[in-house]
């Protein structure tokens, strides 16, 4: 499982491949077909309810049951209260995502609470990088440069089905 953790961004690469073939088995199932929501409440659905998921899932595997490892890889000291901390943080904004396949009131909420996590950990990689020298990879590379685009693209999907051209 150490391997695993070897592998910078897997995660990121994880959930963006699920999510877009998501969408795309979805399109694909209902192409010539009436449906009642748009390309884009449908893109925004898949985005949002299963970064919702993979939150919960990387609060439970990457921050509890294997926080020494994922600490390492961000190159933070062991058994640190702060990954417990950051698992609820991230079980939670989850849920509220993941509601968010059914319920679109819970978009705007996850979004702001996911990107003021993402942002603010963002920072957080990039003080440490500049200030403690720390390149590791999970605190340098993909994972940082998601940290910025992901929130960008969140709000840029959620601008897009709320006020249409």
């Amino acid at each position: 499982m150490n391997k695993f953790f070897e592998i910078p961004g897997l995660n990121i690469y994880i959930q963006l491949a699920v999510t877009l073939i998501s969408i795309s088995i979805h399109l694909l199932a209902v192409h010539n077909k009436p449906r009642k929501e748009s390309v884009v409440e449908l893109i925004t659905i898949y985005t949002i309810g299963l970064a919702g998921w993979f939150s919960i899932v990387n609060g439970i595997f990457g921050h509890i049951l294997y926080a020494d490892e994922v600490a390492v890889s961000i190159g933070w000291p062991l058994n640190s209260g702060f990954q417990m901390e950051l698992a609820f943080a991230s079980i939670g904004i989850g849920i509220t995502g993941f509601i968010g396949f059914w319920n679109r009131e819970f978009w705007l909420p996850f979004i702001i609470a996911k990107s003021s996590l993402m942002l603010g950990a963002g920072y957080t990689h990039i003080v440490h990088m500049l200030e403690h020298g720390n390149f590791s990879p999970g605190n340098a590379g993909v994972v940082l440069y998601w940290d910025f685009i992901f929130p960008i693209l969140l709000a840029a999907l959620y601008a897009n089905y709320r006020f249409p051209r």
